[in-house]
C-alpha cells in the first residue's frame, strides 16, 4: 500500500496523530528494567528479590518472567501474556532463542499478534485450508517472497531467511502446545507451523525497533495501518518518534491517507481500498487499539506535495547502497528502486560512501585513496577486487567495535581504528597474466568505514576516560592522559558531525542522524570544556564563571532565539531551515579553524583532517597525503605558538553551544519540540 498526504505538507510537521501499537514486547535485555505493558523504566529490584529462570504454568505468577509498573499495566497486559503462550515461550527458551535474525522479542511479539489475529477471526480457514495469509488484519505479511515457497518446501535451507523462519515458527507452535498440555516436541508438517511463520514473517515486515528518548531501544512492535502502510526509501521524506500518553501532544487528525489505488506486479493497478470490503472490514476490525506502550507519530523532514508518497527509511542511510540493498533483501526481500538507488552515476553520497572504481593513478577516487594501482591491464574482474577490499575494511572495523562492546576493552578499540585510518592497506591483485599486483590503499575520510569509526572513537575515547579517572582520579598523570583522550573525543565527534553535514548538503533525509551528530559534538565539547584538567594549563580563569545571554553567545547568529521560537510559533519554511543553518556554518566555520589545531594536537589520524567542518580541501591535499601522512603538521593557526588555553577555552565552550543548539534546532524538525531539549540548553 501507499500513504500520500492529503494537502501539501512543509518540512517539520506532524503528519499523524500518535498511532497505537498493535502490539509490543521489550527485548530480552530489558525485560526487568521496563514494564512489558507500557515500557516505561521500573525501579531496580531489591537485591534479596530472586527470578527464577523458570517455574511451573501450574502456579503462574507474571514477575517470575516480565515486570509490571503498577496494577493497571498488569491488569491489561498479564492475561495477554498467558493466553498468547508467551509465557510457555519463556519456559522452554529461558535464553534468548536466537542471536541475530529473527530475534527472541521478534518471536514472542509474532505470539502476541498471533493471539491478537485469532480472537478477531482474522485468520480463517475454508475446507481445511488457510486463507488469507499474505495480507492480515490490513498488514502485509510478504508470505511466499519471504518464504519461497513455490521453490523451497523443505526444512534443510537452515541458513537463509526462510529457514531460519520455519525454524521460529516451530518454536511458536512448541509454545502453543504446551499451553494446551500437548506434545512439544511432536514433529510438525509444514500445514501445521504455516500461520504462525506467516505471522513471524508479517513482523519481520512490519515491526519497528522502540526507543525510549535517550534513543535506546526498549524493544520491538507493529503499529496500527497509518504507520505500518508507509514504505520504504534510501531518500525518504519522513521520520517518527515515539510517545506517551503523557507526553503525545500532536495533531488530532491524521494528514496522510491510502492512495486510492495500489500498483501491483508489472506496474497494473489492483482493486482500490474503497471497494475492497474485505480489507476495509479487517482494518476497521484491528483498529481502535487499547494496548498499553508507547505511540508512533509521523513527521515530515523535507517538504512533502500532495501528490508525493509518505516514504521512511527501514536501513541505515549512512550505507553504501550495497549494503542497503543487502540489508533489505536478507530482512524484507526487498529491492529498493528509490530515486537515491536508481541514480545513474550515483547520487555524490553514494559516491562518497561506496566503492565503484580503482584510478589509473595516485589519486583519489570516491572513498578509498589508491596510492600504487596501475590498473591499465585489468578487465572484468575489478567488482570481485571492490567486493574485497571492502570484506577487509569491514572485518577491520567490526573486530574493533566488538573490542569495545562485546570485550570492554575500549583501548585496543581505539588503537585499531586508529591503524585503520591511519595506515595503508595491501590488497594483491591477480593480473590476466598471472602476476601479481600489490596495490595499496587508504580510506578516504568520508567513506562509511571511516564515518563509523568516527562515532566509535568518539565513544570509546569517551569510556576510556571514565575507566582511568575511575583508577586515579587525584593524579595528575591520569588527569593529563584523560584530558588528551576527552579532547580525543571532542575532535572526532566534531569531525563525525562536521562529515555528515557535508553529506547533508546533498542528501537532505540525513537530517535525523545529522541532529543526533551535533548535540553530540556540543555536549562532548563541553563536557570537554569543563574538565579540571585545564587548570594544569591555565591560571587564575575558570569557565564554569562564564555565563551567556543569546547576545553573548554569538554576534553573529540569533541560533538561541531560533530555537527558543520552536515553542512558541514554529515557522515550517524551507527558507527559514536554509536561514539557520547558513547561519551556525558560518559561524563554526569561523570558529572551528582557531581551535582544530589544539584539538588534533596529540598524533594520529587526525593530523590528516585539514578542517572538520569545510572539506575543500579533501581535493587538493589528499595527493599530498598518500605520500606525506604528516603533510598538515602545521594546522593549527599558530595556536601552539600562542599557547593561550584560556581564550582555546572559550572558542570552544562556544562552538559546543552552538553544535548543541544548532543539533538541537535540527530535532525539533525531525520529531518536534521537546521541552528536556529546551531545559538542557537553558540550564547552560
Amino acid at each position: 500500500m501507499e500513504m500520500r498526504p492529503k494537502e501539501t505538507i512543509p518540512i517539520g510537521q506532524d503528519l499523524t496523530p500518535p498511532i497505537p501499537p498493535l502490539s509490543l514486547c521489550l527485548h530480552h535485555s530489558t525485560l526487568f528494567s521496563h514494564c512489558s505493558s507500557c515500557f516505561s523504566p521500573l525501579p531496580p529490584p531489591p537485591p534479596s528479590l530472586h527470578y527464577p529462570p523458570f517455574f511451573s504454568p501450574k502456579n503462574p505468577n507474571p514477575n517470575h518472567f516480565i515486570r509490571y509498573c503498577s496494577l493497571q499495566c498488569s491488569s491489561l497486559d498479564a492475561p495477554i501474556h498467558f493466553s498468547s503462550s508467551e509465557f510457555h515461550f519463556f519456559h522452554l527458551f529461558p535464553q534468548p532463542l536466537y542471536t541475530n535474525f529473527p530475534t527472541s522479542s521478534d518471536l514472542r511479539l509474532s505470539l502476541r499478534l498471533l493471539h491478537r489475529f485469532q480472537t478477531l477471526n482474522l485468520i480463517q480457514e475454508s475446507n481445511g485450508s488457510l486463507l488469507n495469509l499474505e495480507r492480515i488484519g490490513g498488514l502485509v505479511t510478504n508470505f511466499r517472497k519471504v518464504m519461497f515457497l513455490e521453490e523451497h518446501c523443505n526444512d534443510n535451507d537452515d541458513d537463509d531467511l526462510s529457514g531460519r523462519i520455519r525454524h521460529g515458527a516451530k518454536a511458536l507452535v512448541a509454545s502453543r502446545r504446551m499451553r494446551l498440555g500437548l506434545d512439544t516436541n511432536k514433529e510438525l508438517l509444514y500445514e501445521e507451523y504455516s500461520v504462525e511463520a506467516a505471522v513471524l514473517c508479517l513482523v519481520l515486515t512490519n515491526a519497528v525497533e522502540v526507543h525510549d528518548k535517550d534513543g535506546r531501544s526498549l524493544g520491538v512492535g507493529v503499529y496500527d495501518v497509518p504507520f505500518s502502510w508507509v514504505n520504504h526509501s534510501c531518500s525518504p521524506n519522513a521520520s517518527y518518534r515515539f510517545c506517551t500518553a503523557s507526553d503525545s501532544g500532536g495533531i488530532s487528525e491524521c494528514r496522510i491517507c491510502p492512495a486510492a489505488t495500489e500498483t501491483g506486479a508489472g506496474g497494473i493497478e489492483s482493486e482500490s481500498i474503497s471497494s475492497n470490503l474485505e480489507l476495509q472490514k479487517s482494518m476497521s476490525v484491528i483498529g481502535g487499539s487499547e494496548t498499553c506502550g508507547p505511540e508512533i507519530i509521523l513527521r515530515s523532514i523535507k517538504g512533502i506535495n500532495k501528490s508525493e508518497e509518505v516514504l521512511i527509511t527501514y536501513t541505515d542511510l549512512l550505507q553504501p547502497k550495497v549494503m542497503r540493498q543487502s540489508e533489505l533483501w536478507s530482512k524484507y526481500r526487498l529491492s529498493c528502486c528509490c530515486k537515491r538507488c536508481r541514480a545513474m552515476p550515483a547520487t555524490y553520497m553514494d559516491h562518497c560512501l561506496q566503492v565503484k572504481s580503482y584510478g589509473l593513478r595516485t589519486v583519489v577516487r570516491r572513498e578509498i585513496l589508491i596510492l600504487n594501482l596501475d590498473c591499465s591491464n585489468m578487465a572484468s574482474g575489478d567488482n570481485f577486487y571492490e567486493d574485497h577490499v571492502m570484506e577487509k575494511l569491514i572485518d577491520c572495523l567490526n573486530d574493533a567495535i566488538d573490542d569495545f562492546l562485546s570485550f570492554n576493552n575500549p583501548k585496543n578499540c581505539c588503537e585499531k581504528l586508529e591503524i585503520l585510518l591511519t595506515q595503508d592497506h595491501v590488497n594483491i591483485l591477480l593480473k590476466p597474466d598471472g602476476e601479481k599486483l600489490h596495490q595499496l590503499f587508504r580510506l578516504h575520510p568520508l567513506h562509511h568505514v571511516s564515518l563509523h569509526a568516527y562515532m566509535t572513537l568518539a565513544s570509546a575515547y569517551k569510556v576510556s576516560v571514565s575507566e582511568l579517572l575511575a583508577l586515579d582520579p587525584e593524579g595528575d598523570e591520569h588527569q593529563t592522559k584523560a584530558f588528551n583522550m576527552s579532547r580525543k573525543s571532542a575532535a572526532y565527534s566534531l569531525l563525525l558531525a562536521g562529515a555528515t553535514q557535508h553529506l547533508l548538503e546533498s542528501e537532505s533525509s540525513l537530517i535525523v542522524p545529522v541532529s543526533n551528530f551535533w548535540m553530540t559534538a556540543g555536549e562532548t565539547l563541553l563536557s570537554f570544556v569543563r574538565r579540571s584538567a585545564w587548570n594544569l594549563f591555565s591560571r587564575g580563569w575558570h569557565i564554569e564563571d562564564f555565563s551567556f545571554s543569546s547576545r553573548q553567545i554569538c554576534g553573529k547568529c540569533t541560533l538561541l532565539d531560533r530555537f527558543r521560537d520552536k515553542f512558541t510559533d514554529f515557522h515550517d519554511e524551507n527558507a527559514e531551515f536554509a536561514d539557520v543553518t547558513n547561519q551556525f556554518l558560518s559561524c563554526v566555520t569561523d570558529i572551528t579553524p582557531k581551535i582544530w589545531g589544539f584539538l588534533i594536537e596529540e598524533d594520529g589520524y587526525l593530523k590528516v583532517v585539514e578542517d572538520p567542518i569545510n572539506f575543500r580541501w579533501l581535493g587538493s591535499r589528499m595527493a599530498t597525503h598518500a605520500t606525506s601522512p604528516n603533510a598538515s603538521e602545521k594546522t593549527g593557526s599558530g595556536l601552539e605558538a600562542e599557547d593561550n588555553h584560556n581564550e582555546i577555552r572559550v572558542k570552544l565552550f562556544l562552538l559546543g553551544i552552538h553544535c548543541l543548539i544548532y543539533g538541537a534546532f535540527l530535532s525539533t524538525v525531525c520529531f518536534g519540540p521537546n521541552s528536556q531539549l529546551m531545559s538542557k540548553v537553558e540550564s547552560l
